[in-house]
């Protein structure tokens, strides 16, 4: 049952082939991301479940220097990747960054980040990852697919039509011939300068190119020799094969005959709707000037129609089995949310012919006008095939989020930017601000980057900057408006502020010389989930706290004592004695005044973003912004006249 709404979908979507790109997806990484090592890695491997290539963006450096810490280039070798490195890496956090190539053509990209020395913090990418899908591209794609389904479709209605439209229809079918595979030929030849050299893509288009070519040229010669309208009809059905022996119906884990067979059938059906058409609108009324015979050319189109559709639907059903497995990936990936858009568009389609089918027939005046607009709807859907071909197939989404790439620790911004945080919902939502330009970071509750989010800042879509990063141009002053997916959060510091390093180390040292701290935390890890505690310090190793409603508990130097609710009874056990008057912050960067009082900075090592008020060179109060700890702090008192004790027996 799973498999119903994807297949009704795309059944009624796929009225042009998706038979596009399809993904090497990743299986290891050696290091792993996120991976602390005793000694220095000699290289690094990246591990994927197709043949691949190396592409163009590979990329190792020292996140302290961003020096380079390659010492070759990267070389693949079958299924694998392999970035070879410097020999003995000193200690410290990398970021690699892997570029490849699959094997039908596919750009992709993504980073790893690992550290050397025991003991090392958890290290953080500090390089961005982004194969964005470029105009062009989608422009050039749309080419290609278009003349090569009008192409077929073209040929295919010129052998039907044969005996009904006679010699007059060589000059006309010969010319819609050339045309067609001449924006297949245009299309092909911009797809093959960027495609890397020995992928499967990239032959199969070579081969295209040349077929389309052939083609075009026995078509343009066709009215001084007639018999080579036979080359450029041969041509042009030969080219239907292209996008199946290219995509992905031939992807390692796909069910080889019935998926090859279904994509030829479904590029088949479509090319013989759409070049029907064209044919009807442009070949009939310059091969036959009556009625009878343009109604009789109409009469078997019509029927082949009928035919095309229900190929459709069938061959749609199965690609949709073999593309989502999940009704849920509709709506949550892009591939699925492109399918709807074609399937918006196809809909009202199928109304359009049915009325021009049934009731405009013996009206060849109006039938062309009416099958002018299916045309023109169809190459809206080839638009949608341009950018579904460099979508990931919502199969092969949960392999893609289970690779250790789809988890990675955010993108930080530069140490000068003003930053601040806050909470959305389960998300920590933190922004850096520049004099031209800001950057929103979006961390989610495991600690990992979240991307794939629609996010504006001051109104202007924000672009991938890496994990879980987006820039965009900002206003030069006033506050700062984001919006995440539609739900907005203003925050208010300057993009420029005068630096608080060295009064906030000031408020550290008060903060850490206090005999006693008295404060209440409300912590939150969504808007469901708050607790709110008050906890009272002594130094240099007591400390009480009492959650309202819940837990509370008492540690003396190594020992503590516990209890789940107020009136039961306390729990001893052992304690490693703490260092009570440590604040949370350890290692400060980006400390900026943004206010009277005010400091706002990060700590990377955790990662946490702080906004702090200060009252009397001490916290008076302080958020805290973190991976599931949104945290603020109201300070009660500093050395006040405070005792903690062993709970009575």
């Amino acid at each position: 049952m799973r498999f119903i709404l994807p297949a009704l979908v795309a059944a009624a979507a796929l009225i042009v082939p998706a038979s596009g790109a399809a993904h090497a997806t990743l299986l290891a990484t050696s290091p792993e991301n996120g991976a602390v090592l005793d000694t220095p890695p000699t290289q690094v491997t990246v591990t994927f479940d197709d043949t691949i290539r190396v592409g163009s963006n590979n990329a190792v450096v020292a996140n302290a220097s961003r020096a380079s810490a390659l010492s070759g280039p990267a070389v693949a070798h079958g299924r694998t990747l392999v970035l070879p490195l410097e020999p003995h890496l000193a200690d410290g956090a990398y970021t690699a960054r892997w570029s490849i190539v699959s094997d039908d053509g596919h750009r992709e990209e993504g980073v790893i980040a690992f550290a050397v020395g025991a003991g090392s913090a958890p290290p953080q990418a500090v390089l961005g990852a982004a194969v964005p899908l470029t105009w062009s591209e989608v422009l050039f794609r749309t080419f290609y697919y278009l003349g090569l389904l009008a192409a077929a479709g073209a040929a295919f209605f010129g052998l039907l039509t044969r005996r009904t439209l006679g010699d007059r229809a060589t000059k006309p079918l010969a010319q819609l011939l050339f045309f067609a595979l001449l924006l297949a030929f245009i299309g092909g030849s911009e797809i093959a300068h960027t495609a890397p050299s020995g992928t499967r893509y990239d032959l199969v288009v070579k081969v295209a190119l040349v077929v389309s070519f052939a083609g075009g040229a026995a078509a343009a010669l066709t009215p001084a020799v007639p018999r080579l309208l036979t080359l450029a009809t041969a041509c042009a059905l030969a080219l239907l094969v292209a996008p199946t022996l290219s995509g992905h119906a031939l992807d390692p884990g796909q069910p080889r005959v019935l998926s090859v067979a279904a994509d030829l059938g479904h590029i088949a059906a479509a090319s013989a709707w759409l070049g029907g058409l064209l044919a009807l609108v442009y070949v009939v009324p310059r091969a036959a000037e009556d009625g009878a015979r343009r109604s009789a050319a109409a009469r078997t189109f019509s029927r082949t129609a009928l035919i095309a559709v229900l190929v459709l639907g069938a061959t749609g059903l199965t690609r949709a089995v073999t593309e989502l497995n999940a009704v849920s990936q509709v709506w949550t990936t892009s591939y699925g949310r492109t399918l709807i858009v074609k399937t918006a568009l196809f809909l009202p389609l199928l109304g359009v012919g049915w009325f021009n089918r049934t009731r405009l027939l013996g009206l060849f005046g109006k039938l062309r006008r009416s099958a002018s607009a299916e045309i023109v709807v169809i190459a809206g859907i080839v638009v949608a095939v341009a950018i579904l071909t460099e979508l990931r197939p919502g199969v092969d989404v949960p392999r893609a989020l289970a690779a250790p790439v789809a988890s990675q620790p955010p993108v930080l911004p530069p140490p000068s930017a003003v930053v601040d945080a806050r909470e959305l919902g389960s998300l920590a939502v933190a922004v850096a601000r520049e004099p031209r330009s800001a950057i929103v970071t979006l961390l989610s509750q495991d600690g990992t980057g979240v991307d794939g989010r629609a996010v504006r800042i001051d109104g202007a879509p924000a672009t991938s900057c890496g994990a879980g990063c987006y820039r965009a141009a900002a206003r030069p002053s006033g506050t700062l408006d984001v919006s995440v997916d539609g739900a907005a959060l203003s925050f208010d510091i300057p993009p420029h502020a005068p630096d608080a390093a060295a009064a906030l180390a000031r408020v550290t040292r008060a903060y850490r010389s206090s005999r006693s701290i008295v404060f209440e935390e409300r912590l939150a890890s969504s808007p469901t989930d708050t607790e709110t505690t008050r906890f009272t310090v002594v130094a240099p190793n007591r400390l009480a706290y009492q959650t309202v409603g819940g837990a509370s508990a008492i540690v003396i130097g190594g020992k503590r004592w516990d209890r789940d609710k107020p009136g039961a009874r306390w729990q001893p056990s052992p304690q490693t004695p703490l260092d009570v008057t440590q604040p949370y912050w350890t290692s400060p960067t980006n400390v900026h005044l943004v206010a009277p009082h005010t400091f706002t900075f990060l700590d990377r090592s955790i990662p946490a973003w702080f906004r702090l008020t200060v009252k009397n060179g001490r916290p008076s109060m302080q958020h805290m912004t973190a991976a599931a700890h949104f945290m603020v702090d109201r300070y009660l008192g500093f050395d006040t006249s405070v005792s903690i004790s062993p709970p009575a027996r």
